[in-house]
Order: structure tokens, then sequence, then C-alpha cells
């Protein structure tokens, strides 16, 4: 098959996050098994196209989603005269294929599912107070204007749900995240639920766990926002070291917010840790390649998100040999089965934060236990050779079925 993928991301041009991650693992996939892969992604320097892990990476020089969708199409229609592609994969979010499927609506379309922009706003959202919302309609009043609320979505203007539409064939990594696109967006067609693979790399397989340390050390990786479940976290940390004092946290990531935002939830988390301050440690972004030593000397990790898709940073974490407390209601209930290989907890409950840290804490062999029973999860039900086979079977149904 000569298989498309376009997206904003990849990990050697604007790496972003899971997207890139994805990107980058599945084109490696699908190459190695007989495919001709060309991904199609962007950059913040000049176009340029390099060849990795026999598959062609073009990288285009686009500020933003909405730049990007419109600059890959010449690429791609240069390169679609050459190779006559039989499948094109994009997300749905940021929508980077959309303008490529109008100008080419005959290359069978699948859209990949990871965390539309709506859903990550209203998660963002959850702890708007109301005041705020009322001074936002009232400001735009009294200059004269109407300020569109910008908490309520209308899926009709979104060109996320343009290219869902657009689709040929949907795929989910979770059942989770299916079925909130079904109830948000319709089934407008089956959608096939996929995992993302994942290949843990050898740095984070030799690691072992960690048997003696004058204190526990409980770590969070992710962008410091409230759809990550952070505000329930901060509240949890003086009720845990009230009971357990040789705790210590530390959070990995960048606060990604409007400025304003950023500044007010600085001074909020300094103001809930003032008297733990010598307990806590910011890092703040960190590349890829430096989790493995963020990991060495961590004892339990800790990702309480209000929702999430498939995150990759949990399946990194377990396949280090880590004790994960993560949350039941998304994606990683379906990778941790609770108290077998991590730790499930309920969204949004720093009661339930600080009853799994000060129990895993106490409980080293506990923690022992679900480690390595995490790491073996991890290499048995995401390997490349189960979801190429899996992915591989849609695109060649989906080729397969489309009309002459």
């Amino acid at each position: 098959m000569n298989i498309a993928y376009v997206s904003f991301e990849h990990p050697l041009g604007i790496s972003g996050g899971g997207i890139g991650t994805y990107i980058g693992e599945i084109s490696k996939v699908m190459s190695s098994r007989g495919n001709n892969v060309e991904v199609f992604s962007a950059t913040h320097n000049s176009d340029t196209t390099l060849e990795i892990d026999n598959y062609k990476l073009h990288l285009i020089n686009a500020k933003d989603n909405f730049e990007f969708r419109y600059k890959v199409v010449d690429i791609f229609k240069h390169r679609h005269q050459k190779q006559k592609f039989d499948i094109i994969e994009s997300a749905e979010y940021g929508a980077d294929g959309l303008i490529i499927s109008e100008n080419f609506p005959k290359i069978p379309l699948v859209v990949k599912l990871h965390t539309p922009m709506f859903l990550v706003e209203k998660l963002n959202n959850v702890f708007l107070p109301l005041i705020k919302k009322v001074r936002f309609i009232f400001g735009g009043l009294i200059k004269g204007e109407f300020n569109e609320p910008y908490w309520i979505y209308r899926k009709c203007k979104d060109p996320e749900y343009k290219i869902y539409m657009r689709a040929t064939s949907i795929s989910s990594p979770s059942i989770s995240l299916k079925k909130i696109i079904t109830k948000n967006w319709g089934l407008s067609k089956s959608i096939e639920v996929i995992p993302n693979p994942f290949e843990p790399s050898n740095e984070l397989l030799k690691l072992r766990y960690r048997r003696s340390s004058s204190f526990i050390r409980v770590t969070f990786i992710g962008k410091i926002e409230p759809r990550k479940g952070v505000i329930n976290l901060i509240q949890a940390i003086p009720i845990i070291l009230k009971k357990n004092s040789n705790i210590k946290f530390r959070f990995v990531g960048a606060i990604h917010e409007s400025s304003q935002r950023s500044v007010l939830f600085r001074k909020y988390i300094k103001k809930i840790l003032s008297e733990n301050a010598d307990k806590i440690e910011f890092t703040d972004f960190q590349p890829r390649v430096m989790l493995p030593i963020l990991l060495s000397d961590t004892d339990i990790c800790i990702f309480p998100s209000l929702w999430e898709n498939f995150p990759n940073v949990c399946l990194e974490s377990m396949s280090a040999g880590k004790v994960v407390i993560g949350t039941n209601n998304g994606g990683m209930a379906e990778m941790i089965t609770h108290l077998q290989n991590g730790y499930l907890i309920p969204p949004a409950s720093t009661k339930a934060i600080s009853k799994a840290v000060i129990k895993l804490a106490a409980d080293k062999m506990l923690r022992k236990k679900m480690g390595e029973a995490a790491r073996q999860k991890v290499l048995n039900h995401y390997n490349a050779q189960i979801i190429g086979k899996a992915t591989e079977e849609l695109y060649q149904q989906i080729i397969s079925n489309k009309p002459e």
C-alpha cells in the first residue's frame, strides 16, 4: 500500500505531544511491514524532505495548524502525481488533512481520533467560575459588542468536525473516546478501536524497582493545566504530607495557558504549597529523552486527569516498571487493571488521590508487584506486531471497498 500520513506534529518537526509521538511510531511500524509510507508534517524551519526508518518525511514551514492545512496541499499534490496514494490518515485534532481531503475526495481518508479541541476546552473550563463568564459577556456589552462565549461549543463551525464528517473510516485508540465522539458528533461512520502502537525504549525497560531511599518520590508528568487534574493533586499534597512527611513530589511539565491565567495559576500553586515548598519540585518541560532519568528515582507516577484518551506517558511509566495512579473514566482505565498493574481513582477527587498515594507509599511490595505487572501489560498488548496488523487490515478493507 501507498500510505500518506498528514500531521502538523512529528518528533523531527514540531514535536507537540501525543500526536507527534503516534505519527513517528505508526509510520515506522507500517513501513516495516513493507508498505510505502510518506509523512507530511510541519516545521518552523525551511522546507525539507528526509528519509528515516524506511519512509519519507516531508517537513513544511508553517506557524500553526491553519497555515499548514493549506500549505501542505501543493507538496501532497506533487507527491501524489508520482506515488498515487491508496489511503490518507490524519487526526481530527487540528484538522490537518481537511483541505487535502477536499481537493482529493477520491482517496480514502482515515481520521484517527486523538482528543478534539472542543473536549480539551471543556475539560480546562471545568473550574471556570460563573463570575468570570458574566464579566466576559458584560465586558463586551459595555463596549457595544457581543462576545460569543468561548466556553460554548458549536460544531458546525469546527474544522475538526468537518474532517470527521468527510472521513471514509474512523479509528479511535480507546473505547472511551469513541463513546464521547459518538455522543457529541454523531456516528457518521463506524468507529474502529485500535490502540496506538507503543514500543518502549531500552532505557525504560532497563529500569528496575527503586529498592532503597530516604524518601518516596511521586512524579507527575504532563501539562500543568486543569484538565490534567493538577488542581486536585495540589490540594491533596498537604493532606498527604500530614499523614506521611517522607514523600516528595515532582511536577514535570510547563503551564500551558494564556499569560494572565498562567500567572494566576502559579500564584494559586504557590499559595497552596507554601508550607511544603521543600517537598515540591517543578522541572518545567523536559524532552522525552530525559524520561528514563526522571523515572529512575521515581517510586509512584500519578496522572489524575479529568479525562484522557490514550496517554503515552502512562505506558512509558508502566514500561519502566513504575506503579501508576490513573483515573478510571478514560483511556487509562483500558490500560490499567485496578490493583493488578496499577491503581485507578475517580477524577476530580482530592480524597481519592490522597488515599491512593498514602496507601502505595506505605507498601513497597505492592508497588513492586504492580510495577512488574504493568511492564508486562505494555509489552503484551501494545507492541508493533499486534497494532501494525490491525491497522493494515483496516486500511486494506477500506481500499477494497473503495468505489470504482
